[in-house]
C-alpha cells in the first residue's frame, strides 16, 4: 500500500536496505534476535527506504495495488461472482493480459465452475466442515493469542481509515476487509471463553496462557500426589488466573456480526437449493429430449 517502502516487521518503523535484507534472510529466527535495536539506534531517523523493483521502476504503474480481492468473498455464494468480476475487470484493463481475458457474459459461468460445482483445485474449504464451523480436531488460539491479532488489525484499520488513505477506494476496501476478519476473530474470543472452542496443550496458547495452564497442571498434581487439600485456594486462584485472561475482552459487535453470519449461511443454502434445481430441470430436459418420438 506503500509503494513498496521498507519498514520493521514487529515495530513497523522505517529501516535501512541493509537491516531489511537481514530481515529476510532470518524469516525463522527468534523474535528477540530481529529486535529493532539490534540493528541501529531505535530513535535514529531513518530515510524513505523502497524495495529496488519499486524504485528502479521496474513495477508496470508502480508498486500500488489496482485492486483489493477477498479470497473469503470469492468462495461466498452471495459475493463470489461480484469478487470474480473485480479480479476479471483488474486483468482486462491490464494491455499485458486484457486481450486474453474471457467475455464478461462467461465470467458468472467461471465462477460457478471452479466454486459452485467444485471443478477448481482443492482448496481449504474443501475440508470437511469448513462450511458450517471448525473442526472438533482443529489447533485453536487462546484468548491471549486471538488478543495479538485483533490488536494488529486494529491498527491497520486505524491507518488505513486515517486521512491519509481514507480518498483511495483500494484502502477502503481494505479496512472494510479487515473489519470482517476482527468480526471473526472477535467471534472466536466469544467461543473460547464460553468453552466452544476446547484449547488443548499442544494449541496456539501464547506464553502467558501456557504458563497459566502449567502451573495450575503442577498444583492440581502436587495436591494428588501428597492427599493434601491444602492447595484448593491456591488452584482455584490459578483457574481465576486462566479465565482472567480468557476475560480481556468485551463481546461488542458479536451479535451484529452472528446476525451477518446467519444471513449468509441463509443465502448459501437458497443459492445451492437454486443450482440443485437448475441440475434437476437440465436433467428433466435431456430425458425429454432423449425419448423417441
Amino acid at each position: 500500500m506503500e509503494g513498496g517502502l521498507l519498514r520493521d516487521i514487529f515495530t513497523h518503523k522505517k529501516v535501512t536496505q541493509d537491516h531489511w535484507n537481514e530481515l529476510m534472510i532470518r524469516p525463522f529466527y527468534p523474535r528477540e534476535e530481529l529486535a529493532f535495536s539490534r540493528f541501529g539506534d531505535p530513535n535514529a531517523i531513518v530515510r524513505d527506504t523502497y524495495d529496488p523493483h519499486c524504485a528502479k521502476g521496474e513495477i508496470s504503474n508502480g508498486c500500488v495495488p489496482v485492486e483489493v480481492v477477498s479470497v473469503d468473498r470469492l468462495v461466498d455464494y452471495t459475493r463470489g461472482p461480484a469478487e470474480t468480476a473485480k479480479i476479471a475487470t483488474a486483468l482486462l484493463s491490464d494491455s499485458k493480459t486484457g486481450d486474453h481475458v474471457i467475455a464478461q457474459q462467461a465470467w458468472p459461468c467461471i465462477w460457478e465452475e471452479l466454486v459452485e460445482h467444485r471443478k477448481g483445485p482443492k482448496t481449504i474449504y474443501d475440508r470437511p466442515g469448513k462450511d458450517y464451523g471448525y473442526v472438533d480436531t482443529e489447533y485453536n488460539f487462546s484468548v491471549e493469542m486471538l488478543t495479538e491479532m485483533l490488536n494488529e488489525l486494529n491498527r491497520l484499520i486505524t491507518k488505513y481509515s486515517g486521512d491519509d488513505w481514507n480518498d483511495k477506494p483500494t484502502a477502503n476496501v481494505l479496512v472494510e476487509l479487515l473489519m470482517e476478519h476482527a468480526f471473526f476473530l472477535q467471534m472466536e474470543v466469544t467461543e473460547v471463553r464460553a468453552g466452544r472452542r476446547k484449547l488443548q496443550s499442544d494449541g496456539f496458547l501464547g506464553p502467558e496462557t501456557r504458563e497459566a495452564r502449567r502451573r495450575l497442571r503442577a498444583s492440581t498434581n502436587s495436591s494428588e500426589a501428597l492427599g493434601d487439600t491444602s492447595n484448593a485456594t491456591e488452584r482455584r486462584t490459578q483457574t481465576q488466573q486462566t479465565k482472567n485472561i480468557h476475560n480481556r475482552f468485551s463481546d461488542n459487535g458479536q451479535r451484529e456480526f452472528a446476525k451477518k453470519r446467519r444471513a449468509a449461511r441463509k443465502a448459501r443454502e437458497r443459492r445451492r437449493a437454486r443450482v440443485d434445481a437448475r441440475k434437476e430441470e437440465r436433467a428433466r430436459n435431456q430425458k425429454e429430449k432423449a425419448r423417441p418420438k
